[in-house]
């Protein structure tokens, strides 16, 4: 194949807009991916396939469904949460479905006492922990995620608004506290993680769940929503590496006692494909770390 005389109309699509990502660049990042990781497992006997799969999507960047953007305008975590609060419990979030068998172990093994939901959002583990029987404190900054929370909620759940990083909360009053995708939303991952350090006791444990640094470094995955005009919009996520958690978590006070790195599942990662050259996604996709949850303990 002269996969240099393929796709001139797309080449010139691609050199005209150099300042578009597209689905179309999107998927020739996953294929290039899926040939990687094939040639990564010595697994060759499809990598014809998938050069023509590249070849092919070249010369079709300038159509649909390759030529819709994905570069969506920015929101702020303010604005974007307050807009996404009225849709956020709507299923069909991978993240989330991954997270939670995950993290639901982690918290039933929280020592007894007060527990902190830090960043709650509309109160998805708060009210897993207060059926549980948990007195539970649960704190965001945005005052739509809180109203959606209390709507939601028994009212033995104690919501207060205030930020990551001045939480409030007094100093060791907590046993356990958990943080669940947010703290991917911070650029600097001290602050928060000093505040979740200072209202747990000794002996008190910290969860903390983020999509992987390697889905939001290197697959540029963010939190995507549709606002009240129908327009898609993303929330920036800062791509924190593991040595940037166990720095914070040190000079929190914090010990770290585990690390799990959740990977996609072929399903999962069939889905992400929404109908377009599934078989790259999978082969890429499949057994990827998408998530990182942290169990930490303050010593």
């Amino acid at each position: 194949m002269d996969f240099f005389a393929c796709g001139r109309r797309g080449r010139r699509a691609l050199i005209a807009s150099p300042s578009v990502f597209t689905q179309g660049h999107q998927l020739l990042g996953i294929s290039g991916l899926a040939l990687l990781r094939a040639g990564a497992r010595r697994s060759f006997e499809g990598v014809d396939a998938r050069v023509a799969e590249i070849a092919s999507v070249i010369d079709s960047l300038d159509q649909e469904p390759f030529a819709s953007r994905r570069d969506l305008p920015e929101s702020s975590v303010g604005d974007g949460y307050a807009g996404w609060a009225e849709s956020y419990d709507q299923p069909g979030n991978d993240l989330i479905e991954l997270e939670e068998p995950v993290v639901r172990p982690l918290l039933s093994a929280l020592p007894d006492g007060v527990v902190l939901d830090a960043a709650c959002g509309t109160g998805r583990h708060a009210g897993w922990l207060a059926v549980a029987g948990r007195a539970v404190i649960g704190v965001d900054g945005s005052e739509a995620m809180l109203a959606a929370a209390r709507a939601r909620l028994d009212s033995s759940v104690d919501l207060r608004h205030g930020d990551l990083t001045a939480l409030p909360v007094d100093d060791g009053s907590c046993a356990g506290a958990v943080c669940a995708l947010a703290l991917s939303h911070v650029a600097d991952l001290g602050p928060a993680v000093r505040e979740l350090g200072r209202v747990l006791r000794p002996g008190g444990r910290l969860i903390v769940s983020n999509p992987h640094p390697f889905a939001t470094g290197v697959l540029g995955w963010r939190a995507v929503f549709t606002d009240a005009d129908g327009q898609r919009r993303m929330i920036p996520e800062y791509p924190h590496l593991h040595g940037a958690y166990i720095a914070a978590f040190a000079a929190a006070g914090l010990v770290v006692r585990r690390c799990i790195e959740p990977g996609l599942s072929a399903d999962a990662a069939r889905r992400r494909a929404k109908g377009i050259h599934e078989d790259a996604y999978v082969e890429a996709l499949t057994g990827i770390p998408a998530l990182i949850v942290w169990e930490a303990e303050r010593v």
